[in-house]
């Protein structure tokens, strides 16, 4: 590994140093023509997440066990006069089956959308508790077993505890600043909520998974008007619901992967029979328009030929495969010097070494 990155930065310092001893013009005349056949394009790249999941899960039902004689599902005209008769002070813990329904479905689609897990939310998904403090025993391997085989998945997600502290505060004060005596209304509306989840998978001799985890949500408005200032706080349904998607996007956040955006670039060759390539790359065909180029990555014409090297560096990263990239990279660095190669092997060699720095235990 370390051989690759002294051999990156040996050709890059070799080839700079040719730069400056003699054809520094020459060189600038190539940087200038190269910019004109210079593209960016947007891509996105994946983050591992603080505890990988091995990759012998590929699908997950997502379940509730959150539930007990506790959990209410209060509707939202309800609860806001719960809130008027605390004269719009409220400090109390809910326990909203919605809410824990909803983080259910928001981690089951943020964990598909990651790409990274097949996932099912059963029609019956709720496991009613009757002691909601048994937290302590996880459920038996037998019926994670039955909803593995059931569902047809390699592993079980369950919310197993889901609560929330709902404060909110209305109050008013004499604005100095205006005239004529008028008030100034403030309102604050916070969401604690914590959640208790574990990943079970049909196998005894497999570790069970628990991450215990607290959000919150703060809103925060002033106006003149206490209606208008009302009207564009949260309603009190609407902040507990919003609990439970924070709550949903933290669990996948912890065991998905993450995406970034970047801006990588390629270059245009000139040639249409070549450029039809691009037109994949903007619809994620990088393996197809990898085909294209590689039919000309032999041609006699170097100032075709680095180009089409380039852009194979950049297919093979966006395939996953990162040493190929730097091979290419380099291929086309010797071939023809330019600066976006040498830039282009200088953010291939931090992703790699990011990547050997971001090696994290399977679970």
């Amino acid at each position: 590994m370390e051989f690759l990155r002294k051999k990156i930065l040996d050709t890059i310092t070799s080839f700079s140093w040719l730069c400056i001893q003699g054809i520094t013009i020459v060189i600038a005349g190539m940087a200038l023509y190269s910019c004109t056949s210079l593209r960016d394009i947007s891509i996105e790249v994946a983050v591992l997440p603080e505890y990988p999941i091995s990759e012998d899960v590929q699908s997950i039902a997502v379940l509730n066990r959150s539930l007990n004689m506790q959990s209410v599902n209060i509707n939202s005209d309800s609860i806001e006069k719960i809130l008027i008769n605390k004269r719009m002070n409220m400090d109390s813990v809910f326990m909203d089956s919605t809410a824990a329904d909803t983080a259910i479905q928001v981690a089951a689609r943020a964990l598909f959308e990651s790409g990274r897990f097949d996932v099912v939310v059963p029609k019956e998904r709720n496991i009613l508790r009757d002691e909601y403090n048994e937290i302590g025993n996880p459920l038996d391997v037998n019926i994670i077993n039955g909803i593995c085989r059931d569902f047809n998945v390699d592993a079980v997600l369950i919310l197993e505890r889901f609560s929330e502290k709902l404060s909110t505060k209305y109050y008013y004060s004499n604005d100095e600043a205006v005239q004529f005596g008028s008030q100034l209304f403030s309102a604050t509306t916070d969401i604690e909520s914590k959640s208790d989840w574990r990943l079970y998978r049909p196998d005894n001799k497999k570790l069970v998974l628990r991450f215990q985890m607290g959000d919150s949500i703060f809103w925060k408005d002033t106006r003149y008007s206490l209606k208008e200032l009302y009207s564009l706080m949260p309603r009190t349904k609407e902040a507990l619901i919003g609990g439970g998607i924070a709550s949903g996007l933290k669990i996948a956040k912890c065991i998905s992967p993450s995406w970034v955006n970047q801006t990588r670039r390629f270059f245009m060759t000139g040639k249409p029979e070549i450029d039809q390539a691009v037109n994949l790359i903007k619809v994620n065909k990088w393996e197809e328009a990898a085909a294209i180029w590689a039919k000309y990555a032999t041609t006699d014409k170097k100032k075709i030929r680095y180009k089409v090297e380039f852009n194979l560096a950049l297919a093979a990263e966006m395939n996953g495969n990162l040493d190929l990239a730097i091979e290419w990279g380099l291929k086309s660095f010797k071939t023809h010097y330019s600066k976006p190669a040498e830039v282009y092997l200088r953010t291939l060699d931090y992703a790699r070494q990011a990547k050997l720095k971001e090696t994290k235990p399977m679970y």
